[in-house]
């Protein structure tokens, strides 16, 4: 029988400057019950101690890059407790079986990714229904003018599956400049005809890097007020600009989302702490955002989910620097690393 509490001692929940003082960290039935100095241990709760060290809410990675449960384990070890997995379609069964094997551990998404195009990959519409009538988590979709050579159709299939099975929505989108802005347009098109903000996502998003300040700028307005989310991978993504225009960012594509974290702060000249610290928040609260977490969300404060991280850094951005080994992890109050 799993325990119910947990009492994590001595840790600095998102610490900006070293001074900032440890505290206990009181978890029940996978929430933060309370967080103060010198807790009392509850009878029968585990403890373990975190010796000080930086507490965050635990990695979100958004666009997870695997091949295995060892792969998946490999993540949880490095801090990230919520992974969306993009599986070509025949892989799909493999990875529901590898998603079910660490369940406990972590939450797994597995997103359908039709890699060669659901209109040009043979029985691309048969295996992908297949792929959601299977057990599949979300739909995806890659370039659809790039590699199908038709956004309308390509989209007309993704969210009618999409409404079908009840799922949300992923896709892959690298087509440049205009092109690109027009499938994002197409696609927050689709997302308000049918309901669906806050379950579409659009990872990678080329577009948004290289066009033009005022077309972007009308793009990010329509991506949040149609609450479609976007997901980083190895792009110089506008963190800063989406955030303001109220879009809901996550990143992914690492093994580690710190290092994915510190590498897009860099790709974009992001110096100051604040700055690093929203591209550490993405990799992790964002992120889960993105992927639908609602409440109680990931976050530090009590009522809030139990999934953290512990870290042996003086500071949040001296943990995105050093990306040292984890402590702890914890998901849904139960360390699993």
């Amino acid at each position: 029988m799993v325990n119910s509490e947990l009492l994590i001692r001595s840790v600095r929940p998102w610490p900006s400057t070293a001074d900032t003082p440890p505290l206990d960290v009181h978890c029940r039935d996978g929430e933060i019950l309370a967080m103060a100095p010198n807790l009392t241990c509850p009878p029968g709760a585990e403890q373990v101690d975190g010796r000080g060290g930086v507490l965050l809410p635990a990695f979100t990675d958004a666009h997870a890059r695997l091949d295995s449960v060892e792969d998946l384990r490999a993540a949880v070890s490095a801090g990230a407790t919520l992974i969306r997995w993009h599986v070509p379609l025949d892989r799909v069964r493999a990875a529901l079986s590898a998603r079910d094997e660490v369940s406990g551990l972590a939450e797994v998404q597995v997103v359908a990714s039709p890699v060669n195009g659901v209109l040009r990959e043979e029985d691309g519409l048969d295996r992908l229904d297949a792929a959601l009538a299977a057990g599949a988590d979300v739909v995806g979709g890659v370039n659809p003018a790039g590699v199908d050579r038709d956004p309308v159709r390509h989209l007309d299939i993704v969210f009618g599956l999409a409404e079908k099975y009840q799922r949300g929505v992923d896709l892959v989108l690298t087509d440049p400049g205009e092109l690109g802005l027009f499938e994002l347009e197409l696609v927050c098109e689709r997302t308000a005809a049918l309901g669906l903000g806050g379950r579409v996502a659009v990872s990678r998003c080329t577009a948004l890097s290289i066009v033009d300040e005022v077309p972007r700028g009308r793009l990010l307005d329509q991506l949040a007020e149609n609450e479609v989310g976007v997901i980083g991978v190895d792009e110089s993504l506008p963190l800063r600009e989406l955030r303001q225009a109220g879009v809901r960012v996550g990143l992914g594509g690492g093994a580690d989302l710190l290092e994915r974290a510190w590498r897009l702060a860099d790709r974009v000249g992001y110096t100051t702490d604040n700055l690093v610290e929203m591209c550490v928040d993405a990799a992790s609260r964002g992120g889960a955002a993105v992927l639908g977490e609602r409440d109680p969300g990931r976050g530090l404060v009590e009522g809030d989910r139990a999934d953290l991280v512990v870290l042996p850094s003086s500071t949040v951005v001296a943990a995105a620097t050093e990306r040292p080994v984890r402590t702890l992890v914890v998901h849904r109050g139960r360390v699993v690393a």
